[in-house]
């Protein structure tokens, strides 16, 4: 006999009670859309380690995105293509690192970008970098 299902306390989609439990009473997809794009284990780790506030921090980061500034395109340009990798180590390491992050690489790549940029971009710059290190700094055993 099959466990009886439960609704999604948001969408009223049809759950596992597992789910259900595990979720708060949501669905996964639900779940995962007020969370970051969190499973349960994934946001009960980046918590029991006290880095969600940088999670939350990141997310909100990423969603403001680069500048659009035509003034240093070809740098926007190269910080476009690179994002996408420093996101995937920043939230890889939110969601499954152990011991320390490390943001060696990210430090030099945003240094060099530093150095050939002013104004609005040097401040998006500036803040990632700060991230950075501040995630750095947070996570050192």
């Amino acid at each position: 006999m099959s466990d009886p299902k439960l609704n999604c306390r948001n969408c009223n989609a049809s759950i596992l009670t597992s789910t259900f439990e595990n979720c708060s009473g949501l669905c996964m997809p639900c779940f995962k859309r007020e969370n970051g794009g969190l499973r349960p284990v994934e946001l009960a780790s980046v918590k029991a380690r006290g880095l969600y506030g940088y999670f939350q921090r990141w997310n909100a980061f990423v969603l403001e995105g680069v500048p659009k500034i035509k003034s240093h395109r070809r740098i926007v340009d190269e910080l476009n293509h690179f994002l996408p990798l420093i996101s995937a180590s920043v939230s890889g390491y939110l969601r499954f690192g152990q011991g320390a992050y490390d943001g060696t690489d990210c430090e030099k790549f945003l240094n060099r970008l530093k150095s050939q940029c002013d104004g609005e971009l040097l401040e998006f710059l500036a803040e990632l970098d700060r991230f950075n290190n501040e995630l750095v700094n947070a996570t050192k055993t």
